[in-house]
């Protein structure tokens, strides 16, 4: 594009929403909506369950759904044949094999790999270690080797240590 080029704002939009395909759009939006009705149907759990779930994405026929509590990761788990049946009656055309489900605030996605998943989740892990035993040190416990305990350590448990 040309610096001096000016486009208008129709012509924008008209570019951006040429490579939108509608139809995909329609998939999702009845994804969505089967998604509700047939986990409302779940005895005792329904409504409340519909309440805290939400279609995240579709991705090689695993339907991902997140969740804002794990207790309802356990329940649709539970459930899973149930709603896999529920959603291939009403969506004939759309191949969905399993379910997926994540806590809402976690980066789980269906683009990831096992190993990636596994990569990601370990070096989150030591960055979590590796901060709180910075803040051990700031604290005043040194992680020291000489195999005497801290004086600061000795003093929270006072009495713990004391030989008898």
């Amino acid at each position: 594009m040309n610096e001096k080029e000016v486009y208008g704002m129709g012509e924008i939009l008209s570019n951006v929403f040429t490579n939108i395909d509608s139809t995909r759009i329609q998939q999702g939006n009845d994804i969505v909506t089967i998604w509700e009705d047939t986990v409302q149907k779940i005895y005792n759990y329904g409504p409340k369950l519909a309440g805290h779930t939400k279609v995240v994405d579709l991705k090689n026929g695993i339907l991902l759904v997140e969740t804002d509590h794990p207790g309802w990761n356990q329940i649709l788990q539970n459930y899973k044949d149930f709603i896999l049946k529920g959603l291939k009656m009403k969506i004939k055309d759309l191949e969905i094999n399993s379910l997926a489900f994540r806590v809402k605030g976690t980066s789980v996605s269906l683009s990831e790999s096992y190993e990636e998943s596994k990569k990601r989740q370990q070096q989150e892990y030591i960055s979590k270690i590796e901060n709180d035993e910075k803040k051990l040190e700031e604290m005043g416990f040194k992680n020291e080797s000489s195999g005497e305990i801290n004086p600061k350590v000795k003093e929270l448990f006072k009495g713990i240590f004391d030989e008898k």
